[in-house]
Order: C-alpha cells, then sequence, then structure tokens
C-alpha cells in the first residue's frame, strides 16, 4: 500500500467519522465507558473512604536514661475499627498491616511524619492512581468498541465497497477469551516491568507499553475477524502486520490526550477497517 493510499485512508476516515452516522455511533461507546468507570470509581471512593476513617494513627512517644544516655524514642500506633466499615467483603485488605510494616521501618516512619515528603508520597499516589484509572477507561472503550465494530464495517462496505464479500471468523465466544488472553498478558507485562518503573524516562515506555499491547490487540482482532477469514487474517498481518503496528501506536499516543481513548475509537475501528479492506482486496485479487 502506497504513502499516498494510506494518506488518503486515513483522510476518508476522518470524512467517514465526522457524518452524523459515526458520531451518533461514537457517543454510545463514550457514555457507556463514562457510566462504568464513574460507577466504578464512586464505589471505590466508598470503600475507601470508609476504610480510611477506621483507621487511626496515632504517634507516641517515650524516653528513658541509663548511667551514660538518655534515649528518646517515638513510634506510630495504629488502631483498626471495623465497625464502620459497610461495604462489600471484596475489599479485604486490612489497613492495619500495612501500617505496621511502616511503623517497623525507622526511614518510612520517619518520612510520613514530615509533612513535605508526606505530600510528595500523596501526589506520587494520586499520579500513579490517576494514570491507571486513565488506561482503565481507555480499555474499557476498546472492549466496547468492538461491539460496534460489525456495524462500522457494515456501513463502509455500503458507502464505499458495496461489490466487497464479508469474510468474518470467530464468535463471540472466541472474542470474549481472546480479550481475557490479552487481558492477562497485559497484567503479566505490568509486573515484569516493574523494575523499570522507577527508572526516569525508560519508565514511560514500560507504563505504556502493556496497555498499548492490549490496544493493538484488541483494535486489530476486532477488525480483521470481522472482516477476513482466519486464514486471510493470518495473511494480511504476515504481509502488513509491522506497518499496522505503527498505525495503532499512532491511536494509542492520541489515547494519552485526556478523552480522545473514550471518544475516538470508533475512528480507530473505521481507519482499521479501511486498511483491512483494502488489504483483503488486493489480497483476493492475487490468490482468487
Amino acid at each position: 500500500m502506497s504513502m499516498m493510499k494510506k494518506k488518503n485512508l486515513f483522510t476518508l476516515s476522518i470524512k467517514d467519522f465526522l457524518t452524523p452516522y459515526f458520531l451518533g455511533l461514537a457517543l454510545m461507546p463514550l457514555l457507556l465507558t463514562l457510566v462504568i468507570l464513574f460507577s466504578g470509581l464512586g464505589y471505590g471512593m466508598s470503600v475507601l473512604d470508609d476504610t480510611m476513617k477506621s483507621v487511626k494513627i496515632e504517634k507516641t512517644s517515650s524516653s528513658y536514661s541509663d548511667a551514660t544516655i538518655s534515649h528518646f524514642q517515638s513510634s506510630v500506633n495504629v488502631s483498626y475499627d471495623d465497625s464502620n466499615i459497610t461495604s462489600t467483603p471484596l475489599y479485604e485488605i486490612n489497613p492495619v498491616k500495612l501500617f505496621e510494616s511502616v511503623q517497623s521501618s525507622e526511614i518510612l516512619s520517619s518520612m510520613l511524619e514530615n509533612d513535605i515528603l508526606r505530600w510528595i508520597i500523596e501526589k506520587v499516589i494520586l499520579l500513579v492512581a490517576g494514570y491507571f484509572i486513565f488506561i482503565i477507561a481507555v480499555i474499557i472503550a476498546v472492549i466496547i468498541v468492538g461491539f460496534f465494530t460489525p456495524l462500522v464495517v457494515k456501513k463502509l462496505k455500503s458507502r464505499h465497497y458495496p461489490p466487497f464479500e464479508i469474510r468474518g471468523h470467530g464468535s463471540v465466544l472466541s472474542a470474549i477469551i481472546y480479550a481475557l488472553k490479552s487481558l492477562f498478558i497485559m497484567i503479566i507485562l505490568y509486573i515484569i516491568l516493574t523494575p523499570i518503573y522507577f527508572i526516569p524516562l525508560l519508565n514511560i515506555i514500560a507504563f505504556n507499553l502493556p496497555a498499548y499491547y492490549f490496544f493493538h490487540k484488541m483494535l486489530v482482532y476486532d477488525v480483521g475477524s470481522e472482516i477476513n477469514t482466519k486464514k486471510e487474517f493470518i495473511q494480511i498481518k504476515a504481509l502488513v502486520g509491522n506497518q499496522i503496528r505503527i498505525r495503532t501506536l499512532g491511536m494509542y499516543m492520541l489515547t494519552l490526550i485526556p478523552f480522545v481513548g473514550i471518544f475516538f475509537p470508533i475512528l480507530f475501528v473505521i481507519y482499521l477497517s479501511h486498511i483491512f479492506i483494502n488489504e483483503s482486496l488486493e489480497l483476493r485479487a492475487v490468490t482468487g
């Protein structure tokens, strides 16, 4: 596929996306993602609030002396009252164990007692939590948009490729299994890359690589399995797999812009559908 042709396909995809049909279609994954995300956040914040209200941290100090030297000792006393917890047993993490581990470390205990260091720790936690909330939103949007892929492909066929034959493969069950497999590998990648999270610059790649893996796998599978037979799907990936990866990487980078990741998945599906249909046309012209 020539560079000019690729550029034309992207321009065509934007024109398609800006039509009333596809804009309306794009709102559905957006709204569903926001509902799921904010419902989960609301419940999670309620659980966290109940848990934190049940934990009491009390700083105590003591001093003693012997014949040669005086000693001063401080500690953090932690009590935990579960009478205020109203959330489900799913969240059974006992914060006492966490604080006890902090108490046993003089360094961590001193850090938490310092207002500036405590503020830094809180901001880092908020930053990391915000990132994962953002990634979860993108993952939810990509999963949801998979249910709209057949509508996208059908509309593009009627608009631009009437003679084209859709030869999709797979089923709902196979799609679920594929999604679970991709999700599992993504989680494993996050665990494996943990040491790199503390290396500046490289941690940006480490944080985003697993999410991109899931993003790429799901979009390509949703479009390819809807348009092609399994054999054609494998052949197209072998022929232009690297080119498709470059394009999905560009799409993923766009998702790093707030709200783009949960509003533009339909555009990504449109663009990939154009690519797969054109590659299929070329492949079928050769193989018959």
